[in-house]
């Protein structure tokens, strides 16, 4: 009995093994990058193309206490959240009725395909025209970027849900809103968090270049501010913050994910 306890247990100490050597090999890798960022930067010896790595260490851990620095990633990630709700509201309305009903997939497939193929950067023009500067061109350009992974990840999560499924529930007298509420949102939901995480990172990326256009304030635009002053070593480190805020919104989404759908996960890993 102990011995078969033991079997049972060994595979979860193997993942954990596994995992580990995951987490110090990503380590090690930036390591890697790290000290050859320092050497390079010696041996180029060019502080507006490489800047040293410990001046720019000494921006990037300055960058977390400073309150300027922080008020702007405030302004920033409230710009992201509304423009990513804009997205979720108006996205998986659109993507629930373009997947339940065939009418609607040809009524409106066309037009999502021929607008999500704008690059984002082209409706810059077009949105200050409409919203003026500030907060309004950001919002905007958020919500573009994000609402089309959201719509495209939600139409595939419906379409993807067994039709026996959604017949059986009508055989037994629901209707369209029970079949929605019990059938459909449930089964498009993984499909739905998979379109947020792309649709959150799609938004915090076009928040960044909006910011270097459209407004004086935010993360953005303290970048542009460090180029104009040839701050190289602080453009860098902001650089490194942006990526890390990105990474920490992806992964609370992630852990949501998990959250959610756990039924999805074994050992932490999706299998289906």
């Amino acid at each position: 009995m102990e011995n078969h306890e033991r079997s049972i247990r060994l595979p979860d100490n193997g993942n954990k093994v596994k995992a580990m050597q995951q987490k110090l090999l990503g380590v090690a890798v930036i390591a890697i990058i790290f000290v050859a960022w320092f050497i390079a930067a010696r041996i180029i010896s060019k502080p507006l193309v490489l800047p040293d790595f410990v001046e720019t260490m000494q921006q990037f851990f300055k960058g977390w206490v400073d309150s300027r620095t922080m008020s702007n990633l405030g302004i920033t990630l409230k710009r992201v959240l509304t423009g990513s709700a804009y997205a979720v509201l108006v996205g998986t309305v659109i993507g629930l009725l373009m997947g339940y009903s065939t009418k609607v997939m040809m009524a409106v497939s066309p037009i999502v395909n021929s607008i999500r193929q704008i690059p984002i950067m082209a409706w810059v023009p077009l949105s200050i025209i409409w919203f003026g500067l500030g907060e309004g061109p950001t919002v905007f350009l958020i919500f573009m970027s994000a609402v089309f992974p959201l719509i495209i990840n939600t139409v595939s999560g419906v379409t993807g849900i067994d039709p026996n499924y959604i017949n059986a529930a009508r055989s037994m007298g629901a209707g369209t809103v029970a079949i929605y509420r019990d059938v459909i949102i449930p089964g498009t939901l993984p499909s739905f968090l998979t379109g947020l995480r792309l649709a959150v990172g799609s938004g915090w990326m076009s928040v960044i270049c909006a910011e270097f256009i459209a407004t004086s304030k935010g993360f953005g635009f303290l970048m542009i501010e460090a180029q104009e002053r040839m701050q190289t070593s602080k453009l860098y480190a902001l650089m490194i913050m942006s990526a890390i805020v990105g990474f920490v919104i992806d992964q609370l989404i992630r852990l949501l994910e998990k959250r959610l759908t756990s039924w999805r996960f074994k050992n932490g890993k999706a299998v289906g």
